[in-house]
């Protein structure tokens, strides 16, 4: 589907009653081609009949062509002598994931073209923006260009803020809890991957956009480069931002590991209390049980049997008291 936005090149960008012609038939908009009219084309869902029509009126190199049929899953900017290739990365969350919308842009001396999936949203917003404001055609079309790379790094905030939100919010119920439970670690693993995703589509758009910052036929005034200068600091910033979550992230896992640790030493801990208890009883258990005199007649002991019990008895429990004091005393248990 091809939506299109055409101005005949010889009207007067600067009156305020200009008229934006909307969403012509291929036919048309190849007239407006040959006529070398300003316009924005936004191409959604692109079929192999529009490909081959915008290679043969825009005299698109085969590599352009080749990376339009695909998704290459990376940001690029390639400049050729009529116009320039762009592609920019929107983040969409999708079954708890972020997946990468590729947004490819053709931009040329009169004409802004964007080919992408129904998803990439961020190219509706800048698209009603241009044919509700009829003012930005005065700037030309590298300001179209402008207006989406700010809704497509305008959509990283909204993930940006939900994943900390779920940070915070996972860190409290550990502070409420007591410690993490036994499936702590999944989310946090889930909103680390979240983060790593954005990170990879943010990296390689720093060096678009300071390709694009640098690039004269796009910046060809001062007040054009600072619009492309500024969405350069907004996205360093975006990554920063990215890198600082993700750190936070690990610091929720170290303290999971950490509190995990600390109650495993707890428990190594009660256990080597009790055993430390019980061991003057099994010492006397087995003290008694060994054969330390032999002699050739029975030997007969002074006190009976019963009375011998008890004094064990007494001996064992008394031991198994001694060092439940001592320990409590010292702090142990």
């Amino acid at each position: 589907m091809i939506r299109s936005l055409v101005v005949p090149h010889d009207a007067d960008l600067q009156d305020p009653d200009l008229v934006v012609t909307r969403n012509l038939t291929m036919e048309k908009i190849t007239a407006a081609i040959e006529a070398n009219d300003w316009m924005w084309l936004d191409i959604v869902e692109a079929t192999e009949k529009e490909l081959i029509w915008l290679e043969s009126n825009f005299h698109l190199h085969p590599s352009v062509v080749s990376d339009l049929r695909s998704e290459d899953r990376r940001p690029a900017l390639m400049v050729y002598q009529r116009y320039l290739f762009l592609s920019l990365f929107q983040p969409w969350l999708h079954l708890n994931k972020i997946e990468g919308k590729e947004i490819h842009c053709l931009i040329g001396e009169n004409f802004f073209i964007t080919l992408r999936k129904p998803d990439a949203k961020a190219v509706d917003e800048a698209y009603d923006r241009v044919a509700q404001n009829v003012s930005h055609w005065r700037q030309g079309v590298s300001y179209f260009l402008y207006l989406t790379t700010q809704y497509v790094l305008d959509s990283y905030y909204p993930l940006l803020d939900r994943v900390s939100d779920q940070l915070n919010a996972l860190e409290e119920n550990f502070m409420n809890n007591g410690g993490p439970t036994k499936k702590a670690r999944k989310p946090v693993y889930v909103i680390k991957q979240k983060l790593i995703s954005m990170r990879q589509m943010v990296a390689p758009q720093r060096e678009v956009l300071s390709n694009v910052v640098g690039e004269e036929r796009l910046s060809r005034n001062g007040e054009t480069r600072d619009l492309f200068r500024h969405l350069y600091e907004r996205l360093l910033r975006i990554y920063d931002v990215i890198d600082a979550q993700r750190d936070l992230s690990t610091n929720v896992l170290d303290m999971i590991e950490s509190q995990e640790n600390n109650k495993m030493a707890e428990a190594v801990n009660r256990l080597t209390v009790l055993s430390m208890i019980f061991l003057p009883m099994t010492f006397l258990t087995g003290f008694f049980q060994l054969n330390l005199v032999q002699a050739p007649d029975p030997y007969v002991l002074p006190i009976s049997g019963a009375a011998l019990f008890l004094m064990i008895m007494g001996m064992m429990l008394g031991s198994a008291g001694f060092m439940t004091f001592l320990f409590r005393r010292k702090g142990w248990i």
